[in-house]
């Protein structure tokens, strides 16, 4: 292969995946893979996890390897200090990933054709640690900062700002997953309009094909008509206003599946005060707290009554998506961030204001009191969107038409 070289580095998404990010960083080695021309070569990245990691799926890691396999290409894997017993370490693990990760990428800086794309904050750190020739041929790919997740952080978000910096002063780019995160890394990190690209994020066809239902994670409380709720164990998520909504609206609701999970086997101090708050409320909640990508299959469930999505803090917000992908109908979510973008009001779903439980209760009564030919009208709504201006596949080719246009195969013979 002498017709340049792809790098991908991710920090979530190949071993395994635990967060929306994980998925987009899977959803972009598959696009790759399929556009790809047959002369250039292909290196993954991956934040190392070992079998012994809660985080590590071996099935998905398999199908992982198989991908890289197709074309040829080869897995170079990032340590973070953490033994690859997590992904996403501290500040410490952040600067150990950047740091091991261009080490690996500094003897590239003779290719004449390169293109790096590093995908999220443990990479942040790589403008500043790769040779000036790497530097102008990467592409940091924002997925979240510190400003949104963790904002009382002021050293990680020095160190993210520095970073980002470092790469764009040096003629490196930043990608926006999303018109929101755009705005955000122009407002709140300082990084100019001619550093930004655009990689909105989307689905792959694959995720279209939504699984059937897997049966045992359905509660028998909820066989007859459920709402679905599912991300991260994270205050941000907004789960306490979710839980103060159904309160608001007293009992007048379906059984409520609430999926706030991690990879831990025991459940963490947030999703223990969840539980407490839904047993002294006596709310109609299953909360389940452990990571299965089972749950996705819930969104195909006939049951299924709606899709709730209160973040009080979004980049983007997948679940929107997924519902939309697999047919569910009506999704309900706050304005937070990205969100705007994929639930508008009345069209694609209902829209709630950000940390106001009123407001979000009010969206679900919405969801619940609308009329079948008012799901199907949303619902086609939805699908439109997701396969017009989320169509990842897409989106990455046109991408690297702008950054890249040597990868991608002129011929045509796109892998299905």
């Amino acid at each position: 292969m002498n017709g340049g070289t792809v790098v991908i580095a991710v920090h979530d998404g190949f071993y395994g995946y635990g967060t929306g990010a994980g998925r987009c960083n899977r959803a972009l080695l598959e696009a790759v893979v399929q556009v790809i021309a047959p002369h250039v070569q292909l290196i993954v990245m991956p934040i190392e996890l070992v079998p012994a990691s809660p985080e590590y799926d071996p099935v998905w890691h398999a199908a992982s390897l198989e991908l890289v396999r197709q074309v040829g290409g080869h897995v170079v894997p990032v340590d973070n200090g953490t033994g690859g017993l997590r992904r996403f370490a501290d500040l410490d693990g952040f600067k150990k990933a950047s740091g091991s990760a261009a080490q690996a990428i500094a003897h590239l800086a003779g290719e004449r054709n390169l293109l790096v794309l590093a995908s999220d904050v443990p990479f942040f750190g790589l403008g500043a640690l790769v040779p000036l020739r790497v530097r102008r041929r990467t592409v940091l790919v924002a997925h979240a900062t510190a400003a949104l997740h963790d904002p009382r952080n002021a050293a990680r978000i020095s160190w993210e700002r520095n970073g980002l910096a470092e790469l764009t002063g040096s003629g490196g780019h930043v990608a926006a997953i999303c018109g929101h995160m755009r705005q955000h890394l122009n407002v709140a990190y300082g990084l100019p309009e001619h550093a930004l690209v655009d990689l909105y994020d989307g689905l792959t066809g694959s995720e279209w094909r939504i699984p059937a239902p897997e049966a045992r994670l359905l509660p028998a409380a909820a066989t007859k008509a459920f709402l679905l709720a599912y991300g991260r164990a994270e205050p941000y998520k907004g789960w306490d206003d979710l839980l103060d909504a159904l309160t608001l609206l007293d009992g007048n609701v379906p059984h409520t599946v609430l999926a706030a999970v991690t990879e831990t086997d025991r459940p963490t101090g947030y999703q223990r005060y969840l539980a407490a708050k839904i047993a002294a409320r006596q709310l109609d909640v299953t909360l389940m707290t452990r990571f299965d990508s089972g749950v996705r299959t819930l969104l195909a469930h006939p049951a299924l009554d709606a899709v709730i999505v209160p973040s009080r803090v979004e980049p983007f917000g997948r679940p929107p998506l997924e519902a939309f992908a697999a047919g569910a109908s009506p999704v309900v979510a706050t304005t937070a961030g990205g969100l705007a973008e994929l639930v508008r009001d009345g069209q694609t779903g209902y829209s709630a204001r950000p940390v106001d439980p009123a407001s979000l209760a009010a969206a679900i009564r919405r969801a619940l009191d609308a009329d079948p030919a008012e799901r199907g009208r949303l619902r086609a709504a939805g699908r439109t969107l997701a396969a017009t201006s989320f169509d990842y596949r897409r989106n990455v080719r046109e991408f690297l038409h702008v950054m890249a246009p040597w990868v991608l195969d002129v011929h045509g013979s796109e892998r299905p």
